[in-house]
């Protein structure tokens, strides 16, 4: 046994840990890289995102006017707008002087989930 001798060779020095920047930069690098490498979690993600925000389609139904309406005129500002949508009947009430949309998007209502 005492004929050899242990050598380590091309052994650096231990590496320092990385700071907080470098293991944010490299955790939002690597999750950047799977949202593009795996288009659908991009898409599902960005329509999650959406439905969110934005809100989800609804179809306006009926409204009120607030003012009678002579014949052969329009409803210049109306009380209420019933849309109908992903969460049923939804009505909204717009400012003086706002006329309903055919389509809207509108918010989740969490209120109701819950």
């Amino acid at each position: 046994m005492s004929e050899f001798d242990v050598e380590v060779i091309g052994a650096g020095s231990p590496r320092k840990p990385d700071g907080a920047r470098k293991r944010t930069f490299r955790a939002a690098r690597r999750l950047a890289q799977a949202l593009l490498l795996r288009p659908r979690i991009l898409v599902l993600s960005g329509s999650a995102a959406f439905v969110l925000v934005g809100g989800t389609p609804h179809v306006g139904w009926d409204y009120q006017c607030r003012h009678p309406m002579t014949p052969g005129q329009p409803c210049r500002s109306v009380d209420y707008c019933a849309y109908y949508g992903v969460q049923g009947r939804r009505i909204v009430f717009p400012e003086d002087g706002e006329t309903c949309r055919v389509v809207n998007f509108l918010r989740i209502d969490w209120q109701r989930i819950v």
